[in-house]
């Protein structure tokens, strides 16, 4: 018998045996009670170890493509043989990737603590007692950890039980929608894309609230009276505004009053960089209304996947229930809640908060020096800001620089005057110099 092996692979020489072999019985090369070679045979044929042989035979044995007969030798078992209609390998059609200059959702990974992260998750990845399956809701010491940050920094309420952790905003924005029985929203415009993602996959209709300069408009809220209501109210994406405090007042009487849930996605609220944080609506909601969502992709690094909710007491009670679960690692949860338990997180927070307070600063002064007949919005907390160019139509030129629309994340699109500029990546004389040379078009 003749077999094709390849020394220098990293594929073992049993397993090519083994492997090719199998491909032949399916296929029909070898046919039902043909009688194989010997071992000794296959081994002299192949100049391959008898261990070699005895591998792969013993692979096939217990597979069942083959049967042994004492003192006959090995013969192919009789099989349905793989049917298989002639055709080419398939082409899978996707979209192309659209690369933004000055993106959203990146970070300068210069400033993450690696050498801290490595060293807990070294530690963590040692326990064996975590290599079993742990709670369903969460592990309790991450929930734990973020009880306490919550409580600290956010003014959150709640108890360690009414804390879910879940891979994304994404995933437990769907949980949410499943526990309510997937109501009708009413959603910012603009606004946050993975909420219309989320409505779209499960075919949900929504209807949208305008966003005004000191957060979502509830008058629109109050007359589409849908029975939940998301939004970003510490830094609205993308406009960049915060609820005030009036507003949120009335959003929370409002849905108190009139049996309504309140979805808050507690959006870049880490990195404000004037004046005090307000408090979460949460936090003020004395009537269990509010569904509080945060994520650790900021605060940390976007691939880490890890994001939080807190529920009402009655949605709490119906997730575990439900036997909802968190599907994040065990371990991941246990790094994640070491590295805020021990203090980390808040000192990287800090220190991260004057890195990018500092950038912002150096480039919104730069516009104000040299451009003043632009207008920023948003610079105040996160990690991107709103360009706006009063009275030009600049679509054009922010595609012809790769930028990103505010009209992207609009249902009305009526922003064909504004831009969205990310920080968190690019080094500030990289984004002074693209801005300069996209402003210097639009204006010339």
């Amino acid at each position: 018998m003749y077999i094709k092996l390849d020394a220098k692979s990293e594929v073992s020489l049993y397993e090519q045996v083994y492997q090719e072999m199998k491909r032949q019985i399916l296929s029909g090369e070898l046919k039902s009670r043909d009688k194989l070679p010997s071992k000794r045979q296959l081994e002299m044929d192949l100049n391959i170890s008898m261990t070699t042989v005895e591998r792969a035979y013993a692979q096939l044995l217990d597979e069942d493509l083959i049967y042994s007969v004492e003192k006959s030798g090995f013969f192919v078992s009789e099989i349905d043989l793989l049917k298989t209609a002639p055709k080419e390998t398939p082409v899978i059609t996707r979209p192309e990737p659209v690369n933004y200059n000055l993106s959203l959702g990146a970070i300068d990974t210069t400033i993450v603590q690696k050498g801290i992260i490595k060293q807990i998750s070294r530690e963590v990845f040692g326990e064996e007692d975590l290599l079993n399956p742990g709670e369903d809701s969460g592990e309790h010491a991450l929930r734990k950890a973020i009880f306490d940050y919550l409580h600290f920094n956010r003014g959150v309420s709640c108890s360690i039980d009414q804390i879910f952790i879940g891979p994304s905003t994404e995933y437990l924005l769907q949980q949410a929608l499943f526990l309510m029985d997937y109501p009708k929203m009413t959603i910012e415009d603009p606004g946050y894309p993975i909420v219309k993602k989320v409505l779209s996959h499960l075919k949900l209709s929504c209807d949208i609230a305008e966003v005004e300069e000191d957060g979502i408009n509830i008058d629109d809220v109050k007359k589409h009276d849908n029975p939940v209501v998301h939004i970003t109210p510490s830094h609205q994406f993308p406009s960049g505004a915060v609820l005030s405090m009036k507003k949120r007042a009335k959003l929370l009487n409002y849905a108190f009053l009139n049996g309504k849930y309140i979805i808050e996605d507690d959006y870049d609220s880490e990195f404000r960089y004037t004046g005090k944080p307000l408090p979460s609506l949460q936090g003020l909601d004395r009537n269990e209304r509010t569904i509080y969502m945060s994520t650790f992709s900021k605060s940390l690094y976007p691939s880490l996947r890890l994001s939080v909710m807190v529920l009402p007491k009655i949605l709490a009670e119906k997730y575990y229930a439900e036997k909802l679960s968190c599907n994040v690692s065990r371990q991941m949860q246990h790094i994640v809640a070491r590295y805020i338990s021990e203090g980390y997180l808040n000192r990287h927070i800090n220190r991260v908060r004057k890195i990018y307070s500092r950038k912002m600063k150096e480039i919104t002064d730069w516009l104000g020096e040299h451009f003043p007949q632009v207008r920023v919005s948003g610079e105040h907390t996160g990690m991107h800001f709103v360009l706006k160019c009063p009275g030009r139509d600049i679509g054009p030129n922010i595609k012809a620089y790769g930028l990103i629309s505010k009209n992207n994340y609009s249902v009305s699109g009526h922003f064909n005057d504004a831009v969205i500029i990310g920080i968190g990546e690019a080094k500030t004389e990289e984004i002074i110099a693209t801005l300069s040379h996209f402003l210097t078009d639009v204006y010339k």
